[in-house]
């Protein structure tokens, strides 16, 4: 399926149009209310920086963002999955990463008011909220908990790159393949079973390996109790799983790292304080 592309004609004309997005409805804002977004900013600075925003639903294979384009929004996907994607002059590309339903992305380029670096393509039908880049930036002049928000996302997204950048060179295409499984599964002993929302080629293209590998790959884990049928994974024992690839060490989901709000300002002065008596 050819991508959709919806920059190359202009996203703020093609949004104006019934048929590429409306206002927010009462589930989205139901959805929003279980983000972290909405859990760090509160209802009243949320409702500011989302009040008359667009929200899209979006088929799969559609490109939201173009690499090299003017960063004209910020995204949060609010069902779905959206993959960032590298391209070569030569049409080649590959993808660097994905983002899944509550989380925010592409928001450096918005904030830097620079070009994006990558593409955003949707991998599985979603629905996304679109905020104005301009708006953005001055509720981060005006909205202290936002500020402090991007900080902690921001400084979670380069882990997660440094993350890929560590498995891609120190790990095998088995190895990346079982530790992406262990991740995808949620848990860490027992048995696991799973549904990937992404197809194979995107999970090969995210690993850094062609498709075939990863059918190969595949194979060879099942003799580690992984199973598949079609987008659905069982894995016997993930602990015994986690064992096969070498530890490198994942970089924490955003649900799991620790954000500046967890311990307060005074704390942290009185726990440096009492390190440097010692």
């Amino acid at each position: 399926m050819p991508l959709i592309s919806v920059n190359a004609v202009g996203l703020a004309a093609v949004y104006q149009s019934a048929n590429f997005g409306g206002p927010m409805r009462p589930s989205d804002l139901q959805i929003l209310r279980e983000t972290e977004l909405y859990q760090r900013l509160g209802p009243e600075t949320l409702d500011r920086l989302t009040r008359h925003c667009l929200v899209r639903d979006v088929p799969r294979n559609t490109l939201l963002t173009e690499q090299d384009q003017p960063a004209e929004y910020v995204h949060v996907v609010l069902r779905g999955r959206v993959a960032l994607l590298a391209e070569c002059s030569d049409g080649s590309n590959t993808i660097v990463t994905s983002f899944g339903g509550g989380e925010i992305f592409v928001t450096a380029a918005a904030v830097l008011q620079l070009p994006y670096l990558v593409s955003a393509k949707t991998v599985a039908p979603s629905r996304v909220l679109l905020i104005p880049a301009a708006r953005f930036r001055r509720a981060l002049q005006s909205e202290p908990t936002l500020a402090l928000y991007m900080v902690d996302v921001l400084a979670h997204h380069w882990r997660l790159l440094v993350g890929h950048l560590r498995e891609l060179k120190l790990l095998t295409a088995v190895e990346r393949l079982a530790s992406y499984l262990v991740a995808r599964s949620g848990a860490t002993e027992g048995n696991a079973n799973f549904v990937l929302t992404e197809d194979r080629r995107t999970i090969a293209a995210q690993l850094g390996m062609r498709h075939e590998c990863l059918s190969r790959s595949l194979q060879k884990l099942r003799a580690n109790g992984v199973i598949v049928h079609g987008n659905h994974v069982e894995v016997k024992d993930v602990a015994k799983l986690k064992e096969y690839f070498r530890p490198v060490q994942r970089v924490p989901s955003a649900e799991q790292h620790t954000t500046f709000d967890d311990q307060p300002f005074a704390d942290l002065e009185t726990a440096e304080l009492a390190e440097a008596r010692h």
